[in-house]
């Protein structure tokens, strides 16, 4: 067995991007490095074939790292979670090998076609074998899971862009994952000290690099000035209530100019349940975030954990003793390219319940009409909190292509 553990690489991209070209340049790579590779695409549970083959790897002592290549339909963080046991990283398959690099490839010349896209996987015939858990996925939600979960950005095909679609390529994917680092290739040609034994992954780190959750743990402005190539931002705030009605027909006009859309929101019908959003390209999800406190008795609050009863009481609004607002409110980050933060501001404001409306208490609000489906808070308990691990609040839920 080998003395340390094996560094792994894996590897994530779309179909074309050149996902197979960087592992063949890695295999043959220049420095002596020998590197094993282990292929998924046609796997029916990824996670088991992938420490299957990385043992008989590692049992052959013959390589100095290893890498794998994963198939579109697979979220990178779901491997990340099932193979790194929680924080430690080292127990990764018994010792014999460690998590040590995610890369994410992309096409320079086909993403933004394919971001804007609202095609199913199915419909590219990219549906894993569980057509359950692929039903109405998109193709942007394949895309922007494995550009957020990442250590590296290889931005391929370079040659087959003019240098200012890529840097303006390079400006959104800085602000989707503003961690990760970007290497510029053509044929999948990455210098090899970039994408193998970098030493980059961190579960914790690697989970909170989307950009979205950056700007808000880091409590930007609402009005991020855009870069040179005009990529921006907004974090929308605010503590009082969405008139149903009013939010849903925000949500279903055309949002051209935003990239990402993440967060949780208020309904005024709906005062124990917060709502989560989450916006990529031209797919948009919205469902239930979890239960907020100020709808839960004090004796139900997490006395054992002090950290988290101390977010709790920072993020209340008004007397301690108040639960009608308490913990409730509106937190959305938008990105954009050359977007309108004013325009946007002035949207969700005119969502909000007016002065007569909010006169009418948490009474007269149930009976504001609310076209959005009901939803299922089984498996949603208090998500809405958690804005600083993993990947916040998860809403696949009720969605729509714009």
């Amino acid at each position: 067995m080998n003395s340390t553990p094996l560094p792994i690489t894996v590897i994530s991209g779309f179909t074309g991007a050149g996902k197979s070209a960087l592992v063949n340049a890695m295999l043959a790579n220049d420095e002596g490095v020998r590197v094993g590779a282990v292929s998924v695409a046609h796997e029916a549970d990824p996670v088991e074939a992938i420490e299957r083959d990385i043992a008989a790897l590692a049992e052959q002592q013959r390589f100095d790292a290893i890498v794998v290549e994963l198939p579109p339909f697979v979220n990178p963080l779901d491997i990340a979670e099932q193979l790194a046991f929680g924080d430690d990283e080292q127990a990764t398959l018994g010792g014999q090998a460690v998590l040590d690099t995610f890369v994410t490839v992309i096409d320079a010349a086909s993403f933004l076609r394919d971001y804007a896209s609202t095609d199913s996987l199915a419909q590219r015939g990219l549906a894993s074998h569980d057509d359950a858990h692929d039903e109405g996925r998109t193709v942007v939600e394949s895309l922007i899971e494995q550009i957020e979960f990442c250590d590296v950005i290889v931005i391929n095909k370079i040659d087959l862009v003019d240098e200012e679609a890529l840097e303006t390529l390079a400006s959104i994917l800085h602000a989707l994952n503003p961690r990760a680092l970007q290497v510029q290739t053509q044929s999948g040609k990455a210098p090899i000290a970039d994408v193998l034994d970098t030493n980059r992954f961190d579960l914790d780190n690697t989970a909170s690099a989307p950009g979205w959750l950056a700007i808000l743990n880091d409590e930007h402005p609402s009005n991020g000035e855009p870069d040179a190539s005009g990529v921006g931002h907004l974090v929308y705030r605010a503590r009082r209530p969405f008139h149903p009605q009013r939010l849903w027909e925000l949500l279903h006009r055309e949002w051209t100019d935003v990239l990402r859309a993440k967060g949780f929101f208020w309904l005024a019908t709906r005062s124990e349940v917060g709502g989560a959003l989450s916006q990529a390209g031209g797919t948009l999800r919205h469902g239930p975030a979890g239960v907020w406190w100020a709808a839960q008795d004090r004796s139900e609050w997490p006395t054992d954990d002090p950290e988290l009863e101390a977010d709790i009481v920072a993020e209340w609004f008004g007397d301690p003793d108040d639960n009608s607002v308490g913990d409730r409110r509106q937190e959305l980050v938008l990105i954009g390219l050359d977007l309108d933060v004013a325009a946007w501001d002035a949207n969700f404001d005119a969502c909000l319940l007016t002065d007569e409306e909010w006169l009418l208490g948490s009474d007269g609000w149930r009976h504001l009409n609310d076209p959005f489906p009901a939803w299922d808070i089984d498996d949603h308990e208090h998500e809405h909190g958690d804005h600083d691990h993993e990947h916040g609040p998860d809403c696949g839920c009720d969605g729509h292509t714009h």
